[in-house]
Protein backbone atom coordinates (compact mmCIF):
# COMPACT_ATOMS: atom_id res chain seq x y z
CA UNK A 1 0.00 0.00 0.00
CA UNK A 2 1.25 3.47 -0.93
CA UNK A 3 0.32 6.45 1.22
CA UNK A 4 1.08 9.96 -0.03
CA UNK A 5 1.32 12.89 2.39
CA UNK A 6 1.73 16.46 1.15
CA UNK A 7 3.29 18.96 3.56
CA UNK A 8 3.73 22.68 3.16
CA UNK A 9 6.67 23.64 5.35
CA UNK A 10 8.09 27.00 6.37
CA UNK A 11 11.85 26.99 5.78
CA UNK A 12 14.54 29.62 6.20
CA UNK A 13 16.54 30.87 3.23
CA UNK A 14 20.28 31.50 3.45
CA UNK A 15 19.62 35.22 3.70
CA UNK A 16 17.44 34.65 6.73
CA UNK A 17 14.07 35.31 5.12
CA UNK A 18 11.38 32.63 5.49
CA UNK A 19 9.95 30.81 2.49
CA UNK A 20 7.37 28.13 1.91
CA UNK A 21 8.29 24.82 0.31
CA UNK A 22 6.28 21.73 -0.57
CA UNK A 23 7.44 18.30 0.54
CA UNK A 24 5.73 15.10 -0.54
CA UNK A 25 6.17 12.09 1.72
CA UNK A 26 5.58 8.63 0.27
CA UNK A 27 5.00 5.61 2.52
CA UNK A 28 4.69 1.90 1.81
CA UNK A 29 3.59 -0.78 4.30
CA UNK A 30 2.70 -3.41 1.62
CA UNK A 31 -0.34 -4.44 3.67
CA UNK A 32 -2.90 -3.89 0.89
CA UNK A 33 -0.84 -5.68 -1.76
CA UNK A 34 -1.62 -9.28 -2.63
CA UNK A 35 1.02 -11.75 -1.38
CA UNK A 36 2.92 -13.45 -4.20
CA UNK A 37 2.89 -10.35 -6.42
CA UNK A 38 5.31 -7.45 -6.93
CA UNK A 39 4.48 -4.37 -4.82
CA UNK A 40 2.53 -1.42 -6.17
CA UNK A 41 4.49 1.79 -6.52
CA UNK A 42 7.77 0.06 -7.45
CA UNK A 43 9.58 -0.91 -10.67
CA UNK A 44 11.86 -3.97 -10.63
CA UNK A 45 15.29 -3.30 -12.11
CA UNK A 46 16.67 -5.45 -14.91
CA UNK A 47 18.99 -7.90 -13.16
CA UNK A 48 20.38 -11.39 -13.39
CA UNK A 49 17.27 -13.59 -13.47
CA UNK A 50 19.06 -16.30 -11.51
CA UNK A 51 19.53 -13.98 -8.54
CA UNK A 52 15.91 -14.21 -7.37
CA UNK A 53 12.71 -12.16 -7.37
CA UNK A 54 10.82 -9.41 -5.50
CA UNK A 55 7.35 -10.08 -4.12
CA UNK A 56 4.99 -9.20 -1.28
CA UNK A 57 4.69 -11.89 1.40
CA UNK A 58 2.68 -12.47 4.57
CA UNK A 59 4.73 -12.26 7.75
CA UNK A 60 3.19 -12.73 11.19
CA UNK A 61 6.28 -11.05 12.69
CA UNK A 62 6.18 -8.03 10.41
CA UNK A 63 6.74 -4.62 11.93
CA UNK A 64 3.37 -3.57 10.52
CA UNK A 65 1.37 -6.72 9.95
CA UNK A 66 0.37 -8.55 7.87
CA UNK A 67 2.69 -8.04 4.86
CA UNK A 68 6.30 -7.26 3.99
CA UNK A 69 8.31 -6.96 0.77
CA UNK A 70 10.67 -9.89 0.20
CA UNK A 71 13.62 -10.34 -2.06
CA UNK A 72 13.60 -14.12 -2.48
CA UNK A 73 16.73 -15.87 -3.83
CA UNK A 74 16.37 -18.39 -6.63
CA UNK A 75 18.35 -21.11 -4.87
CA UNK A 76 21.02 -20.99 -7.56
CA UNK A 77 24.51 -19.74 -6.82
CA UNK A 78 24.68 -16.09 -7.84
CA UNK A 79 26.40 -13.02 -6.42
CA UNK A 80 24.26 -10.61 -8.45
CA UNK A 81 22.58 -7.75 -6.62
CA UNK A 82 18.95 -6.90 -7.26
CA UNK A 83 17.34 -3.48 -7.22
CA UNK A 84 13.71 -2.39 -7.07
CA UNK A 85 13.09 1.32 -7.71
CA UNK A 86 10.41 3.66 -6.36
CA UNK A 87 8.19 4.24 -9.38
CA UNK A 88 8.59 7.73 -10.86
CA UNK A 89 10.89 8.94 -8.09
CA UNK A 90 14.17 10.76 -8.73
CA UNK A 91 15.97 13.05 -6.30
CA UNK A 92 19.28 14.71 -5.50
CA UNK A 93 18.56 15.31 -1.81
CA UNK A 94 16.37 12.94 0.14
CA UNK A 95 15.43 11.35 3.42
CA UNK A 96 14.41 7.67 3.50
CA UNK A 97 13.72 5.26 6.34
CA UNK A 98 13.13 1.52 6.08
CA UNK A 99 13.17 -1.58 8.22
CA UNK A 100 15.28 -4.52 7.02
CA UNK A 101 15.60 -8.13 8.18
CA UNK A 102 17.90 -10.80 6.78
CA UNK A 103 16.44 -14.29 7.16
CA UNK A 104 19.94 -15.77 7.52
CA UNK A 105 23.59 -14.83 7.10
CA UNK A 106 25.85 -15.88 4.29
CA UNK A 107 28.57 -14.67 1.98
CA UNK A 108 27.48 -11.39 0.39
CA UNK A 109 24.10 -11.40 2.15
CA UNK A 110 22.61 -7.98 2.69
CA UNK A 111 19.90 -5.42 2.11
CA UNK A 112 19.82 -1.66 1.82
CA UNK A 113 18.89 1.52 -0.04
CA UNK A 114 19.99 2.70 -3.51
CA UNK A 115 20.18 6.41 -4.33
CA UNK A 116 21.28 8.72 -7.19
CA UNK A 117 21.04 5.73 -9.52
CA UNK A 118 21.28 5.86 -13.30
CA UNK A 119 20.10 2.26 -13.58
CA UNK A 120 20.46 -1.13 -11.87
CA UNK A 121 24.22 -1.23 -12.60
CA UNK A 122 25.21 2.32 -11.71
CA UNK A 123 24.26 3.73 -8.31
CA UNK A 124 25.23 4.41 -4.71
CA UNK A 125 24.03 2.03 -2.00
CA UNK A 126 24.09 1.96 1.78
CA UNK A 127 23.47 -1.55 3.05
CA UNK A 128 23.57 -3.89 6.03
CA UNK A 129 25.96 -6.86 5.92
CA UNK A 130 24.89 -9.25 8.72
CA UNK A 131 27.76 -11.69 8.24
CA UNK A 132 30.36 -8.91 8.56
CA UNK A 133 28.25 -6.92 11.05
CA UNK A 134 28.82 -3.79 8.98
CA UNK A 135 26.87 -0.88 7.58
CA UNK A 136 28.54 -0.24 4.22
CA UNK A 137 28.43 2.56 1.66
CA UNK A 138 29.36 1.51 -1.88
CA UNK A 139 29.60 3.22 -5.24
CA UNK A 140 28.66 0.83 -8.06
CA UNK A 141 29.83 1.53 -11.62
CA UNK A 142 28.91 -0.93 -14.37
CA UNK A 143 28.13 -3.52 -11.71
CA UNK A 144 31.50 -3.18 -9.92
CA UNK A 145 31.38 -1.95 -6.32
CA UNK A 146 33.86 0.35 -4.60
CA UNK A 147 33.47 0.83 -0.84
CA UNK A 148 33.35 4.45 0.30
CA UNK A 149 33.06 3.66 4.01
CA UNK A 150 31.85 1.16 6.59
CA UNK A 151 30.76 1.05 10.22
CA UNK A 152 31.14 -1.92 12.58
CA UNK A 153 27.86 -2.76 14.36
CA UNK A 154 27.98 -5.59 16.88
CA UNK A 155 24.23 -5.51 17.48
CA UNK A 156 23.35 -6.52 13.90
CA UNK A 157 21.57 -9.89 13.93
CA UNK A 158 19.91 -12.11 11.34
CA UNK A 159 16.25 -12.83 11.93
CA UNK A 160 15.78 -9.44 13.62
CA UNK A 161 14.35 -6.22 12.24
CA UNK A 162 16.79 -3.31 12.01
CA UNK A 163 16.05 0.28 11.03
CA UNK A 164 18.07 2.26 8.50
CA UNK A 165 17.64 5.95 7.84
CA UNK A 166 19.42 7.56 4.90
CA UNK A 167 19.88 11.31 4.50
CA UNK A 168 21.55 12.87 1.43
CA UNK A 169 22.43 16.57 1.29
CA UNK A 170 24.61 17.78 -1.59
CA UNK A 171 27.99 16.08 -1.36
CA UNK A 172 27.30 14.56 2.07
CA UNK A 173 25.61 11.29 2.98
CA UNK A 174 24.67 10.03 6.44
CA UNK A 175 23.01 6.80 7.51
CA UNK A 176 21.58 6.05 10.94
CA UNK A 177 21.46 2.41 12.10
CA UNK A 178 18.82 1.44 14.68
CA UNK A 179 18.51 5.08 15.78
CA UNK A 180 21.91 4.89 17.46
CA UNK A 181 24.98 4.70 15.22
CA UNK A 182 25.80 7.03 12.31
CA UNK A 183 28.03 6.46 9.30
CA UNK A 184 28.87 9.34 6.98
CA UNK A 185 30.57 9.63 3.59
CA UNK A 186 31.65 12.39 1.22
CA UNK A 187 31.94 11.78 -2.50
CA UNK A 188 34.05 14.15 -4.62
CA UNK A 189 31.76 13.68 -7.62
CA UNK A 190 28.97 15.30 -5.57
CA UNK A 191 30.67 18.66 -5.23
CA UNK A 192 28.27 21.56 -5.81
CA UNK A 193 27.03 21.76 -9.37
CA UNK A 194 28.20 18.25 -10.31
CA UNK A 195 25.82 15.90 -8.55
CA UNK A 196 22.49 15.14 -10.16
CA UNK A 197 19.11 13.61 -9.60
CA UNK A 198 18.88 9.85 -9.66
CA UNK A 199 16.57 6.97 -9.00
CA UNK A 200 15.88 5.73 -5.47
CA UNK A 201 15.14 2.17 -4.44
CA UNK A 202 15.78 -0.91 -2.35
CA UNK A 203 18.67 -3.34 -2.81
CA UNK A 204 19.40 -6.92 -1.83
CA UNK A 205 21.65 -9.87 -2.60
CA UNK A 206 22.83 -13.15 -1.10
CA UNK A 207 21.73 -16.75 -0.59
CA UNK A 208 18.89 -16.01 1.87
CA UNK A 209 15.71 -13.94 1.77
CA UNK A 210 15.80 -10.28 2.77
CA UNK A 211 12.65 -8.62 4.14
CA UNK A 212 11.66 -4.94 3.96
CA UNK A 213 8.86 -3.05 5.72
CA UNK A 214 7.68 0.47 6.47
CA UNK A 215 9.41 2.41 3.69
CA UNK A 216 9.11 6.18 4.16
CA UNK A 217 10.56 8.54 1.54
CA UNK A 218 10.65 12.32 1.22
CA UNK A 219 12.45 14.40 -1.39
CA UNK A 220 14.35 17.36 0.04
CA UNK A 221 14.93 19.04 -3.34
CA UNK A 222 12.00 21.42 -2.88
CA UNK A 223 13.37 23.50 -0.03
CA UNK A 224 16.43 24.86 1.67
CA UNK A 225 16.08 23.11 5.02
CA UNK A 226 15.49 19.64 6.41
CA UNK A 227 15.02 17.71 9.61
CA UNK A 228 18.42 16.84 11.11
CA UNK A 229 19.58 13.25 11.04
CA UNK A 230 18.73 11.68 14.37
CA UNK A 231 15.19 12.75 13.81
CA UNK A 232 12.04 14.03 15.33
CA UNK A 233 8.88 12.28 16.40
CA UNK A 234 7.57 12.62 12.83
CA UNK A 235 10.59 11.29 10.95
CA UNK A 236 12.51 8.77 13.03
CA UNK A 237 11.74 5.05 12.99
CA UNK A 238 10.85 3.86 16.46
CA UNK A 239 12.20 0.58 17.81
Amino acid sequence: MLRRICIVALVALVCGSPAWADFTILEWSFDKDAPGNPPTGFVIGKTDGEAGRWEVASDAKAVSRPNVLDRIPSGKTSSASQVIFLDGVEAMNLDLTVRIKAAAGGDGQGGGVVFRADDERNYYVVWLSPQEKLVRIDKVVNGEAKTLGDLSVESMETGKWHSLRLTIRGSEMEALFDNRQIIAAHEGAWEFGRYKQGKVGLWARGPAATHFDDVRYSSMDGGTGSTPLGGTESTIIKK
